[in-house]
Parts: C-alpha cells; sequence; structure tokens
C-alpha cells in the first residue's frame, strides 16, 4: 500500500507550498514536450484534494492547475504530483484510483468538459525502481483481454536516479538544496558529511518557512549533537546560524518529529506554539511547516496570547 504521511511527505508538500517552488520543480521535472504545452505562469494549488475519501488515506497528492500554453478556451491542465519514499508495486492501481476519482469530481462540479489530469510520480527511496504502467501487473495478458485494462502514463521522476550536476542545474537554489536532502535522505552518512554544503545555498536563498522546513527535514535524518551543530554552523552568516541553533534546539526540547508524524492535536498544538514564540513565523508560514490549517494555527496564537494576560 502507499506510504502513510510521513517526514518525507510533509517536507515534499512544504516544498511545493511556494509557488515559484512549484514552477521551478515542474519546469525540472516534466518532459519538455510537456513543458510547451503548459503556461506555468498560471500556475495555481488547488486548495482542495480531488481524491475520494478513500484513496485520500492512502495517497500523499499535491496537485495543481495551470492553462495551456496555446490558450484554446478555457481548458486547463492538472498536474497530481504522487510522492513515494519506497517502492510500491500497485502505485499504477492508485494513481488509475486518484485519474478516475478526479473526473468523477469534475462531473459533479458540472464541469462540461473534462480538464486532463497529468500525474507525476516523485521517488527518491533506496531502492531502484523501474517505471511500471498498469498492464503490467497483469501476467500472460494477450491482445483479447489488454483493450480491458485502463490505458494511461504518468511522468516518472527518479530522484534516486538522478544526477546531482542535473539537479544542481536548477536554478532555483533552495529547490536545489531541498532535492538533495531528498536525494540522500536514506544515506544518512553521505548527508551527515556534506550536510552544510547541501543546505548551505537553501538556506541563504529561501523564506523563513522555507529555512525551517529545510532544517527540520535535515536534522530528522540525521544525528547530530549539539557541538557537531556547533561546528557545522562556524562559517554561516550570524543571521543563519541564529536560525539553525534555534531550530535544533526547537527539535531536541519538543520532539518535532515525533508531533509531524504521529500528527495528533497535542504535538500539533505544541509545533505551532514553538514556531509562534521561537522562531517568530507568521500564520502562513506556521502552517506550511507544521502542516495545518491557518485557523488551526490563529487558534493557537489566540489561546498563547491570552495565557500571556
Amino acid at each position: 500500500m502507499a506510504d502513510i504521511p510521513t517526514v518525507h511527505d510533509i517536507f515534499f508538500r512544504a516544498i511545493l507550498a511556494d509557488n515559484q517552488v512549484a514552477v521551478d520543480y515542474f519546469k525540472s521535472a516534466l518532459p519538455e514536450y510537456i513543458i510547451q504545452l503548459l503556461d506555468l505562469t498560471t500556475l495555481e494549488r488547488v486548495p482542495d484534494s480531488y481524491v475520494s475519501r478513500e484513496l485520500e488515506k492512502t495517497m500523499s497528492d499535491v496537485v495543481y492547475r495551470c492553462r495551456r500554453n496555446d490558450g484554446k478556451g478555457s481548458l486547463s491542465v492538472c498536474l497530481l504530483v504522487e510522492h513515494k519514499s519506497r517502492l510500491d508495486k500497485y502505485t499504477p492501481v492508485q494513481v488509475g484510483g486518484y485519474i478516475f476519482s478526479g473526473y468523477q469530481l469534475q462531473i459533479s462540479q458540472g464541469q462540461k468538459e473534462l480538464t486532463p489530469i497529468i500525474p507525476v510520480l516523485f521517488y527518491h527511496g533506496r531502492q531502484k525502481w523501474e517505471y511500471r504502467t498498469l498492464d503490467r501487473l497483469f501476467a500472460d495478458l494477450g491482445d483479447e483481454l489488454l483493450g480491458f485494462i485502463p490505458n494511461f502514463d504518468y511522468v516518472y521522476h527518479n530522484l534516486r536516479d538522478t544526477p546531482e550536476v542535473a539537479i544542481r542545474a536548477i536554478g532555483n537554489q533552495f529547490l536545489v538544496s531541498a532535492l538533495l536532502s531528498l536525494k540522500y535522505a536514506f544515506d544518512k552518512r553521505k548527508l551527515k558529511e556534506r550536510f552544510l554544503e547541501i543546505v548551505a545555498s537553501g538556506l541563504a536563498e529561501g523564506s523563513d518557512a522555507q529555512q525551517v522546513a529545510l532544517l527540520i527535514y535535515g536534522f530528522t535524518r540525521v544525528d547530530f549533537t549539539e557541538d557537531q551543530i556547533k561546528e557545522i554552523v562556524k562559517g554561516l552568516p550570524l543571521a543563519i546560524k541564529d536560525k539553525v541553533m534555534s531550530t535544533y534546539d526547537l527539535l531536541i526540547e519538543k520532539g518535532i518529529e515525533k508531533g509531524i508524524e504521529k500528527g495528533t492535536k497535542q504535538k500539533g498544538y505544541a509545533v505551532v506554539a514553538n514556531l509562534i514564540q521561537q522562531l517568530g513565523l507568521d500564520d502562513e508560514a506556521a502552517a506550511r511547516v507544521a502542516e495545518v490549517s491557518i485557523d488551526f494555527v490563529r487558534k493557537v496564537r489566540a489561546d498563547l496570547s491570552k495565557k500571556k494576560k
């Protein structure tokens, strides 16, 4: 079955929460012939997931919409990104379920013309994973039966096998840092040895929310002692030093990784409270990092204000 939401899913969603980062990601991940068809300047996040409640339990989707580049009518194209950190033989079934669930939703919303959905499978796991279509899940299919199998393609973005030089060629340096962190997420020795090199450009160019998300993900993948952290940040600018140490202290004291992975309300409250109090994030940034709604963040902020009185 699919991954349940993990620290990997949360970090990946945090990356694509920024519209410009999402544009740069799609430019790097989509085949050129698809990029030529799309007007990525019109890209926008779809706020409500298309998936059914049943699929919602098993899929970690991120959905964006943009118009076609030829400007024909009002037709737009939806981009689904399904994130995987480990092999899943039945992913084509899940992606197919998502596609048809999306089309059913469009029908129920009264769309006269359906909006095509382009699925993107993002994989960064430890094992080698070959691209497979749905028909390959069936043994000994003859031509007589093949026509009954739904036929659809998806864009397979295999970060595991993407050369580092190709990742570094992406212009958005925060995205470079984020993708390299994901690429080496299961090689803790390499990530630990190259931690500062990998995150430095992301810390220099990312927003506050992006910097915190990058640090939280890195710190939850590699076990650093406080002395090792202090050694790492020696050569960083003062503002970034403070951000690194504040985030590390927050992880140690409040156990953000457990709060993120378990997703309990109590831990979510603690995470948001500390993002507000210790890192000074605004409501939108705190919501992105903690993967909660802005309304939830506002309630936490209001509660903290009451406690001060």
